[in-house]
């Protein structure tokens, strides 16, 4: 695949995108540039850039695939990509435009046993998508739960998951991730 591609996938999705650098066109893609959903394509493209450490052309790549899709961390202190940015050959800049406000994520460590909640507002009327990935796919029980405590989607496991839905009203919502396998398990969280 083509960085092409999933630049300009990133930009339809966001509202679309003007392109520049020519060259950039015969680079290698990360393997998530078919996902149509910025939440998933960003769980993806952590959980990539995260397996190509020690080659930093392709971490700059993912780098800035996650650039143009605009996220940004849940909690700086926790966040992999400002290490990842110091390994990383970033590529000549694209020219874009999209959404003013593109969609958080969050690292984490799931020891056996352990539940994470996070508690999160969504807008009424406007889609809302929840995506989960893990590195080793480990299989992480994923629900996203309504005020009553009621699924939003069907409980399942978050091997590389997505939530999607349009709640009537604004409100909180509680994104769960538990881990009742027997190792602990690393996971990405994004949040669109």
């Amino acid at each position: 695949m083509m960085l092409k591609s999933l630049a300009l996938s990133a930009c339809a999705i966001l509202a679309g995108c003007a392109m520049e650098a020519p060259e950039t066109a015969r680079m290698p893609l990360p393997a998530s540039a078919r996902l149509p959903e910025p939440a998933d394509a960003v769980a993806q493209l952590l959980v990539e850039a995260q397996g190509v450490q020690d080659q930093p052309e392709r971490l700059g790549m993912a780098l800035a695939a996650l650039d143009a899709l605009g996220a940004r961390p849940l909690d700086v202190a926790d966040d992999p990509v400002a290490h990842w940015r110091t390994r990383a050959q970033m590529p000549r800049a694209m020219a874009y435009r999209g959404r003013v406000l593109g969609p958080a994520y969050k690292a984490g460590m799931l020891n056996p046993g352990d539940t994470v909640r996070l508690p999160q507002l969504f807008d009424g009327g406007r889609a809302a998508r929840v995506a989960v990935a893990t590195a080793d796919k480990a299989p992480l029980n994923f629900t996203v739960l309504d005020r009553e405590a009621r699924p939003v989607c069907p409980p399942a496991k978050a091997r590389s998951r997505e939530c999607s839905w349009t709640p009537l009203f604004s409100g909180r919502f509680e994104i769960v991730l538990s881990n009742s396998s027997d190792s602990a398990a690393g996971y990405y969280i994004v949040i669109d």
